[in-house]
């Protein structure tokens, strides 16, 4: 498994071994900071499909930042440690994942009940400290169950991703479906 998964992810990571995890001597698919990128996609994933919080204003902003922070952190404007590449991916994939959950809570789950924003918002906090914790914490450990579960983790939230990918591109081919009918059927009755 961990020959594909170096395979697949040779495409997107440069794999550099210098800033790669290698816990219980097994390198992992991909550097410290597509790690983070992935393991933070799949655990904000999951953490949306669960309990999505409200996109509120300060939520937009909140995310947007996390976003931005890749900036400094992928130029190496500010030092760089295994922790903080690790974070900075954990955080950007955060900010990724709230992005492309938007359209689907707009579109495909209105219904969902976002009431009582304050304890979604705890959680939210509670699993991102989690995560920022524990992915470097199993990056250095020296047990071989770490590989398989930053493995597991990494190839979850790749596919995590390319999923939410796909539905925003489904629902940007239908709004355009329906904006094309829209002006046809204007251009056709007039």
């Amino acid at each position: 498994m961990l020959d594909f998964l170096h395979q697949l992810f040779s495409h997107v990571c440069g794999q550099n071994l210098a800033h790669t995890w290698s816990p219980g001597g097994e390198l992992l698919p991909c550097c410290q900071r597509c790690t983070g990128v992935y393991v933070g996609a799949f655990v904000a994933a999951l953490l949306h499909l669960i309990r999505a919080p409200q996109p509120t204003t300060f939520w937009r902003w909140l995310n947007g930042a996390f976003l931005l922070f890749m900036v400094p952190s992928g130029f190496h404007w500010i030092p760089q440690n295994p922790e903080l590449r690790a974070a900075s991916g954990i955080l950007f994939s955060f900010g990724v994942v709230a992005y492309l959950w938007l359209p689907l809570q707009k579109n495909i789950l209105p219904d969902a009940e976002l009431k009582n924003s304050r304890p979604r918002l705890l959680i939210f906090f509670t699993v991102l400290l989690a995560t920022l914790t524990f992915t470097p914490l199993l990056g250095e450990c020296e047990n071989p169950f770490a590989t398989t579960a930053l493995s597991l983790l990494t190839a979850g939230g790749a596919l995590a991703l390319a999923l939410l990918l796909v539905a925003n591109l489904f629902l940007a081919a239908r709004g355009l479906w329906d904006m094309a009918r829209g002006a046809a059927s204007m251009i056709f009755h007039a």
